[in-house]
């Protein structure tokens, strides 16, 4: 606590003193830093201000929704007395009737809503495209070997090689010139060369063209005979063609230039006997799609009624 000090001389005054010991003044208390936060007990409280009254001549004001509907009610009246009285001068008539359990307001007729016509909305369901099941999962490679027939009959079988494409050019040997030869709309050429081997030792049937066919997308192509020369045993006077793209070939053994099927070594007995030159060997034309893969494409021999073999082209 700080010190104090007499009201009358300004000395300093020691603590607990009730006379100034220096002029002898009565020391008065000081009073409380703040009043009181409630009145002491027995005290009457503070008289409460007086309110003046409102001056003479002042307007209370009117709250609004009081005012909008005043405002509301002199305009239904308004449209009454138009209705009864001035509705009949515009028209050039009396009031219209009303007519039972019906209200005096009439009702407009409604307006035609004219719409455009939205097409109708087609749903699109795309269809997963038709798988076709491998027809010959067991298909051998080009030069792959087939081994059919047992004993002194055996023998063996493949497909050694194959060519494609949109035209080819044969020998005519009446005039010893070269013609180009075109496949009907949408088509292509393949070639595709056999050789059947006899490893036996007695001779047996072997396949006629008609038994090698050519498989693609779920489709059987048969040997195109425009320049299919027949065999041996029905024509021996017959006369090979030659196909310039393929004459320079040699046969899978390496013996002699390639040959077409028909007019292979086979005899008049339309059997194949042992020895690799005896064999069938040979090639034979198709027309394919020009779409033809390789990898699509099958050639299958028929040997006999027991034995059948596919070659897978690409």
């Amino acid at each position: 606590m700080g010190q104090k000090f007499c009201t009358a001389c300004g000395a300093v005054l020691s603590p607990g003193v009730k006379f100034c010991e220096s002029c002898g003044a009565a020391i008065e208390p000081f009073p409380p830093a703040f009043p009181p936060a409630f009145p002491p007990a027995g005290s009457s409280p503070a008289p409460a201000a007086p309110v003046s009254p409102e001056p003479a001549g002042t307007t209370k004001a009117i709250p609004l929704p009081k005012i909008i509907v005043g405002i509301v009610i002199v305009l239904v009246l308004l449209a009454g007395v138009a209705y009864i009285f001035v509705l009949p001068k515009l028209s050039g008539g009396s009031i219209p009737p009303v007519l039972p359990g019906t209200t005096g307001t009439p009702t407009p007729l409604a307006t035609p809503v004219v719409t455009e016509s939205t097409p109708a909305m087609v749903a699109t369901i795309e269809v997963p495209p038709t798988l076709i099941p491998d027809p010959f999962p067991d298909a051998y490679k080009v030069k792959e070997l087939f081994n059919f027939n047992e004993g002194k009959y055996a023998s063996r079988a493949t497909l050694y090689r194959y060519w494609m494409n949109a035209t080819y050019q044969w020998h005519n040997d009446m005039d010893n010139r070269y013609y180009t030869e075109k496949p009907k709309q949408g088509f292509k050429y393949l070639f595709v060369f056999v050789n059947i081997e006899n490893i036996g030792k007695d001779g047996y049937p072997y396949p006629k063209s008609s038994m090698i066919r050519v498989h693609n997308d779920g489709d059987v192509y048969y040997v195109d005979s425009t320049h299919y020369l027949p065999d041996k045993a029905t024509d021996r006077k017959a006369i090979p063609v030659e196909i310039k793209e393929v004459e320079t070939q040699s046969d899978y053994f390496n013996l002699e230039r390639v040959e077409d099927y028909g007019y292979s070594h086979a005899t008049t007995q339309d059997f194949v006997y042992p020895g690799q030159g005896n064999a069938i060997d040979g090639y034979l034309i198709y027309q394919v799609p020009t779409s033809l893969k390789p990898e699509d494409t099958y050639v299958e021999i028929q040997f006999d009624s027991n034995d059948r073999a596919a070659w897978k082209l690409g």
